[in-house]
């Protein structure tokens, strides 16, 4: 089968472009539900750090809070970075 992806890559991309393109289809469809996995252990770590310390937890996206990764994500995604006017720009942005 992968031999009939690779046939079909080659013809349709060309021999130099296609290992590039198949390399990139390789590392997306192993990184994305990795990243997947990552965010719903977050929220167990988080419901389960909740139920120790006896309250709520995280709830307030989405029934039983399941759409808080989600949520988490697109705040990072829009989030702003501020910088401060005299701060160096380098330094700033390496720093934690």
């Amino acid at each position: 089968m992968i031999d009939q992806f690779n046939a079909a890559g080659g013809a349709l991309f060309g021999g130099i472009l296609w290992p590039v393109i198949w390399s990139i289809i390789k590392i997306v469809v192993l990184v994305l539900p990795l990243m997947g996995c990552v965010a719903y252990l977050t929220l167990w770590e988080r419901k389960g750090i909740a139920w120790t310390q006896v309250r709520p937890g995280p709830n307030r996206v989405g029934p039983y809070g399941l759409l808080t990764p989600i949520a988490d994500a697109v705040k990072l995604i829009f989030k702003e970075i501020i910088r401060p006017t005299a701060a160096n720009k380098g330094l700033f942005f390496l720093g934690p």
